[in-house]
C-alpha cells in the first residue's frame, strides 16, 4: 500500500513539473491560429503524446479541445494503476464525468435545442460509466433521460424533481441535487476509506469546492438575477469550509457585490469582478488552494485529487487561449483570463 501509494506521488509530482509556465501561455497567446498553438503543445508540452497525431494545419477548435480533455482522464488512469488498495474513492472521477454529461444533456433540452452533446460523445467514457452514453445523447426529452439512466441513483435523484415551463427540467434544481449526491459520496467515501491527515486534507479540498459553488451561486441569482433569499436558500450546499453558515446567510440578504465580497472574506486582495467574470475569480482561489494541497501532499489520495483539478484548470486556461487566438483578441486581453 505505501509502495504504490510513493509511486503515485512521484508520478504526480513528475507531471505536475511538466506544466504550463506563464511564458508558455504568453507563447501561445501571441499565436495566430489553432493551428499554431496545437503545434507549440505538441513540441513544448506534457500534451504531446495526446496530440502526436494531429496535423496541426487541419486540427480545428473542437478537436483540439476533446483531445485535451481526453488526455486529463487518461492521466487519471495512468496514475490508478498504481493504486492497489481496491477501495472506490478513485472512481470519482467517473461519478464526475457521468454528473457533468447528465448536466449537459439536461441544459440541451432546457433551451429547447439538441446541443453539440451528440457530436461530442466522449467515446473514451462510453464503457466506463453506469448508463449508455449514446442513449443520453439520443434522449429528446427529460422523460427519455430518465428512462436512460434507469437502474443509477441518479434517475432517482431527478425523478421528484418539479418540472418548469413545457415540461422542462430545472437545470439549477438538477445541478443542486445530482452534485449533492457527488459530494455526499465523497465524504461518505473518504470516512470510510481513510484516516488521519489524509481524510483531513480530502476534506478541505472538498469543503474549499463547495465554498466556491455556494459563493457563486449566491452572487450569480442574488446579485445578477436579483432573485429573493428564499429561492437561493435552496440550492446551497449544506456544508461549510471557509465560507460560514452565517456569511453565507449574510450574504443572501444583500444584492451588491462588493459586500458580498466583504463577507465572504475568502478572497483577499482582489476587486470586485464583473458580474460575466465571477467564476475566474473563484477558479484562482481553487488553483492557489490546490497548488498548495498538492506542495505539501504526503497521502496519494489528496495528491492525485488535487492534481487532476489542477490539470483541468490548466486545460481551461488552453481552451480560453484558443478561443482567444481563434477571435484574434489581443494577447494580454486574453492572459487577463486565465487562471493562474
Amino acid at each position: 500500500m505505501q509502495m504504490s501509494s510513493n509511486a503515485i506521488l512521484t508520478k504526480v509530482r513528475a507531471i505536475f513539473g511538466q506544466r504550463l509556465t506563464a511564458a508558455d501561455y504568453a507563447q501561445m497567446a501571441r499565436k495566430k491560429d489553432v493551428g499554431e498553438v496545437a503545434a507549440y503543445l505538441k513540441e513544448h508540452s506534457s500534451y504531446r503524446r495526446a496530440l502526436r497525431d494531429i496535423r496541426e494545419t487541419e486540427v480545428h477548435r473542437g478537436r483540439l479541445e476533446a483531445l485535451l480533455k481526453k488526455d486529463t482522464f487518461y492521466k487519471y488512469v495512468a496514475l490508478h494503476r498504481y493504486d492497489f488498495s481496491g477501495i472506490d474513492f478513485y472512481n470519482y472521477i467517473l461519478v464526475r464525468a457521468e454528473i457533468d454529461a447528465i448536466l449537459e444533456r439536461i441544459a440541451a433540452l432546457s433551451s429547447g435545442g439538441k446541443g453539440a452533446f451528440i457530436a461530442d460523445l466522449p467515446s473514451y467514457l462510453m464503457h466506463r460509466v453506469s448508463f449508455s452514453m449514446k442513449a443520453l445523447a439520443d434522449a429528446g426529452s427529460f422523460e427519455a433521460v430518465l428512462s436512460c439512466l434507469a437502474g443509477t441513483p441518479y434517475q432517482k435523484l431527478l425523478a421528484g424533481l418539479p418540472l418548469g415551463a413545457g415540461g422542462r427540467p430545472d437545470s439549477l434544481l438538477c445541478e443542486h441535487a445530482l452534485y449533492s449526491y457527488y459530494y455526499q459520496y465523497m465524504f461518505q467515501s473518504v470516512d470510510r476509506d481513510f484516516s488521519g491527515k489524509a481524510r483531513q486534507q480530502l476534506r478541505e479540498i472538498f469543503l474549499c469546492e463547495i465554498d466556491v459553488r455556494n459563493f457563486e451561486t449566491i452572487y450569480r441569482l442574488r446579485h445578477i438575477y436579483k432573485k429573493p433569499p428564499e429561492e437561493v436558500r435552496p440550492l446551497l450546499y449544506p456544508y461549510q469550509g471557509a465560507l460560514k453558515a452565517s456569511a453565507r446567510e449574510a450574504m443572501l440578504q444583500t444584492a451588491e457585490a462588493g459586500e458580498m465580497l466583504r463577507l465572504a472574506k475568502l478572497f483577499k486582495g482582489e476587486g470586485t469582478p464583473d458580474g460575466s467574470f465571477i467564476e475566474l475569480l473563484t477558479h484562482r482561489y481553487r488553483f492557489r488552494f490546490g497548488k498548495k494541497k498538492l506542495r505539501f501532499a504526503t497521502d496519494a489520495p489528496v495528491a492525485m485529487y488535487a492534481f487532476l483539478a489542477l490539470r483541468s484548470m490548466e486545460v481551461q486556461n488552453i481552451i480560453t487561449i484558443i478561443e482567444g487566438v481563434r477571435y484574434q483578441i489581443p494577447q494580454a486581453e486574453i492572459l487577463s483570463l486565465l487562471i493562474q
